[in-house]
C-alpha cells in the first residue's frame, strides 16, 4: 500500500510539474514580453566629425538595438527624438518612421541619416533618442534606453587613437597629423582592431618617408618632423 501511495504521489508532483512548465512562457514564444534597449548605454554617447568623410554631406550613423528574445516574424520597434535635449535642428538629420527587428533576430541596426551644414564647421550638436514601448516590445534597462549622437566638422583626436596608438603606432596627436593622416589614409579607424590601425600606420609611414625621399619632408606646426612610431614595413 504504501508502495502504490509512493508512486502514486511521484505522479502527481511529476504532473505538477509538466503542468508548470507548460505554463511558462518563453521568448520564443509570441505571447512572451519582449524587452527592447540600446547596446550601448546612455553614459557612451557618439561622437562623429564630418571630417573623417572628407567631401560626405549625409553619413549613416548606425545605432545597434538589443532584444531580449526573437520572433518568427518581422516586429517593428518605436524610436522617438527627445527634442528637449535634442541641439541639432530637425533639418540636420532624418530619422526612418519605422524600425523593423527581423523573424529570428535579436538585434537590429537601425541608421540615422546626418547632415552636414556649416555650422557644423565650428560647432558640436546632438540627436537625442529614446525606445518607446509598443505593442511588441517594452523598454528595457532604464540606462540603455537613451542614445546620444553628436556630431560636427570639427577636427579633434578620435576615441580610436588611444594611449596604445600613441606608443606602438601613430606617435602623438596632433591636429596636423591626423588631417594628414585622413587625407592619405581616407579610412574611419572607429572599432578597428590593432592590426587594421597598425595597417595604416604603415602606409602613413611609407607616405612620409616616400615625400622625405622627394625632398619634401613633412613637417609638424612646431616645425619637427612629422614621423610615425610603428616598427616595420608595408608587406
Amino acid at each position: 500500500m504504501k508502495y502504490i501511495l509512493h508512486i502514486i504521489m511521484i505522479g502527481a508532483i511529476y504532473s505538477s510539474c509538466s503542468c508548470s512548465k507548460e505554463e511558462i512562457l518563453t521568448y520564443n514564444n509570441n505571447t512572451s514580453e519582449r524587452f527592447i534597449h540600446f547596446e550601448k548605454s546612455e553614459a557612451d554617447s557618439s561622437d562623429i566629425s564630418f571630417f573623417t568623410y572628407p567631401g560626405e554631406t549625409e553619413i549613416y550613423f548606425p545605432v545597434v538595438v538589443e532584444s531580449s528574445g526573437f520572433s518568427n516574424q518581422n516586429e517593428e520597434y518605436k524610436i522617438v527624438v527627445m527634442d528637449e535635449y535634442t541641439t541639432a535642428a530637425p533639418s540636420d538629420y532624418e530619422i526612418p518612421d519605422k524600425f523593423v527587428f527581423k523573424a529570428g533576430a535579436v538585434n537590429d541596426t537601425c541608421y540615422i541619416k546626418l547632415k552636414y551644414s556649416s555650422k557644423l564647421d565650428a560647432n558640436k550638436v546632438r540627436i537625442v533618442i529614446r525606445l518607446a514601448s509598443n505593442e511588441n516590445f517594452t523598454e528595457g534597462e532604464s540606462t540603455y534606453r537613451v542614445a546620444v549622437i553628436w556630431f560636427h566638422n570639427i577636427i579633434s583626436q578620435p576615441n580610436w587613437w588611444t594611449s596604445t596608438v600613441t606608443s606602438y603606432y601613430l606617435g602623438t596627436y596632433s591636429d596636423l597629423k591626423y588631417s594628414l593622416f585622413n587625407s592619405v589614409v581616407g579610412v574611419d579607424l572607429t572599432d578597428a582592431d590593432e592590426s587594421t590601425i597598425r595597417h595604416y600606420a604603415l602606409v602613413f609611414k611609407q607616405y612620409l618617408e616616400e615625400q622625405k625621399a622627394a625632398g619634401n619632408t613633412i613637417l609638424e606646426a612646431n616645425g619637427t618632423e612629422m614621423t610615425v612610431v610603428a616598427g616595420g614595413k608595408l608587406k
